[in-house]
């Protein structure tokens, strides 16, 4: 793609084109080989497990984590008071790892007052898409769109994950998509070391629960709470690492590549082994 044709919305408007042509074709599935300029193998059509076939059972959950501080002892809650309302938070009794199933953890957390970015917010944006899913994207936090909404992804940057993950041969009802913080920083700035450490419990809860195939980070900030002490996304774009028993793949955030248009191709190859990984055979 010439230098002059990287434009965010001529992008968009591309995939667009070729995936309403690749739909009136009756294709579903993109050729997702790690080098483009490799022989391509004869088609293979899509692997679908049987349908008779029962569901894997999960794997067995790691042990539980050290509960957080403010969960070690059982503490009365506070009474409610005018200025306080009630809701659940992260550092309450209500510790997230108690919630069996996603809709009783986003059900817990609705009205969360954990940290200050409640005071600013219009919704918790808790996560969207499919459970047990392949592929986890994990950003930073809510935007204006994402907080006047409740959906995570749903702006600019959000038009541009949607038509890479299109690109990819899925739609975003194939995958997760959820953020480290579940409320939006003002201004749309970096979320705060507390603010990540009142949210981090509920996030850890959502992977266990969601248990998904691949883990895919999204920029610096959930690349260093799943990897702290990491170089920096620049650097550690597209090399997998481990976070306890799953495996996470960090790419450019869609806002950077707003900003960087070139960086897009470099974030597509990322795009192609995650759907490679986030697909193989167990």
């Amino acid at each position: 793609m010439a230098a002059h044709d990287r434009d965010p919305r001529r992008l968009l408007a591309e995939l667009e084109r070729r995936l309403e042509a690749l739909d009136q074709g009756g294709v579903r599935w993109l050729n997702v080989a790690a080098d483009p300029d490799a022989a391509r193998p004869a088609p293979q059509p899509p692997v679908e497990p049987p349908a008779a076939a029962p569901e894997p059972a999960p794997a067995a959950l790691p042990p539980a984590p050290e509960p957080h501080p403010a969960a070690a002892a059982p503490v009365a809650p506070p009474a409610a008071t005018p200025d306080a309302p009630p809701g659940a938070s992260a550092d309450s009794a209500e510790h997230p790892s108690q919630w069996d199933t996603l809709e009783a953890l986003r059900d817990a957390f609705a009205d969360c007052r954990a940290c200050k970015l409640c005071g600013t917010r219009q919704h918790v944006v808790f996560g969207v898409g499919r459970e047990r899913p392949p592929l986890l994207f994990i950003g930073e936090g809510p935007g204006a769109d994402e907080d006047a909404q409740g959906e995570p992804f749903v702006g600019r940057a959000g038009a541009l994950l949607t038509g890479l993950i299109h690109a990819a041969g899925l739609v975003r009802e194939d995958v997760y998509i959820t953020n480290v913080v579940k409320c939006r920083p003002p201004g749309n700035r970096n979320p705060e070391p507390d603010e990540v450490a009142s949210c981090r419990p509920i996030l850890q809860r959502q992977i266990e629960l969601l248990d998904p195939r691949l883990i895919v980070s999204l920029g610096n900030v959930p690349l260093k709470v799943l990897k702290p002490g990491a170089a920096g996304i620049t650097r550690e774009r597209g090399v997998p690492f481990g976070y306890q028993r799953w495996t996470v793949l960090p790419t450019f955030h869609p806002s950077y590549l707003l900003r960087n248009p070139a960086a897009i191709e470099t974030c597509w190859q990322d795009f192609r082994k995650a759907v490679q990984m986030g697909f193989a055979p167990r």
